[in-house]
């Protein structure tokens, strides 16, 4: 079994225009049923928690198992709050080929990609991308949303301000603009897409204050307690999608929805397979984050590092 570092790793990732067309294949496939994908794997840590995702496209020659954890006092540690590895495993002999040692670049790229994806389906015309979580992967959505999208303006809010001004800091070198807004009512009121990314156990975004066309990419809530959303949003929105309907029903934002509105929720896969997309209204995409993502990106990046 080959092991390769993050910095080898970062060297081969795909460019991100080419991961948003495979990973919406890869959505398609999951809700089509071309996926093996087994539960997610919990562990509560201390300060965080731990998630093993693992499974293979049918028709793939590799499966990929991943464990990432996310600890949300590493920053007194001066550590990432996320890191993790990734296994590639040969589907037909069962032998390990190789160990990914990503650290958790891997999550935090396909996770903004599917971010980024959604925005540009959902949110074309946008104008302004609202950020609320300003770490690592607030960093990586504000910056693949508006690469794909062409978006130059952020607002961003965090309840710690040195974050905002680190994530003002970084983007500047791409030309993006970052305002700090007072408050997630503020931020809100003046953004077109809103990308939530906390680890928040309080819903705390209120569907009074979104424009009547927004649309939210709701990331934070991918465990038991965890939620970002009021329930009105779901009451009011045009369009609920979610990336896997079991995990989001189970440990995603669903986990809070009355019948009535289960009962009108579409999974990411089948909206793009369908090509539906509303004229008006608000767009909510609920993520809890799918292994046929970390397969998509794993083998893309093996197959990279092998050529």
């Amino acid at each position: 079994m080959k092991v390769f570092t993050k910095t080898e790793i970062e060297k081969n990732l795909p460019c991100l225009a080419v991961l948003m067309t495979e990973l919406e294949c890869g959505y398609i496939a999951y809700s089509l049923g071309k996926c093996i994908i087994p539960p997610v794997g919990y562990l509560p840590l201390p300060h965080g928690e731990l998630h093993i995702k693992y499974g293979m496209l049918k028709a793939s020659n590799y499966a990929t198992i991943k464990v990432a954890a996310g600890s949300y006092n590493n920053d007194k540690l001066g550590l990432p709050s996320s890191s993790g590895c990734v296994m590639v495993v040969d589907t037909q002999t069962g032998f390990p080929v190789a160990l990914l040692q990503d650290e958790g670049l891997l999550t935090n790229y396909r996770t903004s990609a599917a971010g980024a994806l959604m925005a540009k389906k959902f949110a074309p015309d946008a104008e302004i991308l609202g950020i609320v979580g300003c770490g690592t992967q607030g960093y990586y959505q504000a910056l693949h949303t508006c690469q794909a999208t062409g978006i130059n303006r952020v607002v961003a809010y965090d309840k710690t301000i040195d974050e905002v001004a680190n994530l003002t800091e970084k983007l500047r070198s791409a030309d993006i603009q970052v305002e700090r807004a007072d408050s997630v009512e503020q931020l809100c009121r003046r953004a077109d897409i809103i990308t939530t990314v906390t680890p928040s156990k309080k819903a705390y975004i209120d569907a009074s204050w979104l424009k009547p066309n927004a649309h939210i990419n709701a990331f934070g809530c991918d465990s038991i307690g965890k939620r970002e959303l009021c329930a009105n949003i779901f009451e009011n929105a045009e369009l609920i999608m979610v990336d896997s309907y079991e995990q989001c029903i189970n440990h995603g934002e669903l986990q809070y929805l009355n019948e009535n509105n289960k009962a009108n929720v579409t999974e990411i896969g089948t909206v793009l397979l369908s090509q539906i997309s509303p004229s008006e209204g608000l767009t909510v995409a609920d993520f809890t984050g799918v292994a046929v993502q970390d397969i998509v990106i794993s083998t893309m990046v093996y197959q990279n590092l092998m050529a």
